[in-house]
Order: C-alpha cells, then sequence, then structure tokens
C-alpha cells in the first residue's frame, strides 16, 4: 500500500486510510484463501500492520490509537468479506 506519511493523521481520522487498507487487504486475503492459507486473526495482523505503519512516522498518541483501531477495523471488515461474513459486522 502506499502511504502518503505527510497526510497520514488526515488520512486516519477522516477514514481514508482504512478505506484504502481494507480493498488492499481484501485482495490480498482473497489470494490467500483461495490458495489454502489461514487468514490472520485481525487483532495480530492490526497490530503488526499498525507498527510497521507507525514506525516510519511520528505520530501523536491519540494517532497511535487511532491508526490501531482503522486498522483492526479494515483487517476485520476484509477478512470477513473474503470469509463471506460481513453480515456479521457490527458496527
Amino acid at each position: 500500500m502506499n502511504i502518503d506519511y505527510a497526510a497520514l493523521e488526515r488520512d486516519i481520522f477522516d477514514g481514508a486510510f482504512r478505506r484504502k487498507l481494507e480493498a488492499e487487504l481484501k485482495i490480498g486475503f482473497r489470494d490467500m484463501h483461495l490458495s489454502g492459507v489461514r487468514l490472520p486473526v485481525p487483532s495480530h495482523y492490526a497490530s503488526q500492520i499498525a507498527e510497521i505503519v507507525s514506525a516510519q512516522v511520528q505520530l501523536s498518541e491519540n494517532a497511535r490509537y487511532e491508526l490501531y483501531q482503522e486498522v483492526l477495523d479494515a483487517v476485520t471488515a476484509a477478512r470477513a468479506a473474503v470469509l463471506g461474513e460481513d453480515d456479521k459486522i457490527v458496527s
């Protein structure tokens, strides 16, 4: 995923980051699922992604927290969509 680190905080708070990440994850998760690979648990995968992203830029404590929440939402939604469980997500 191409991330505009200069605009990352804005993208986190307006939902753009989550939407882009979810779209990319759906593609990757679909490929994994079709090849027989078990999809990762959302919380574990989200913490890995958030750690990688936050290591590239200085974010406020609040933005780091929101980054994790946005990544977790994106991973959970993408995983559910690929597994055909999107109707089980409660917003």
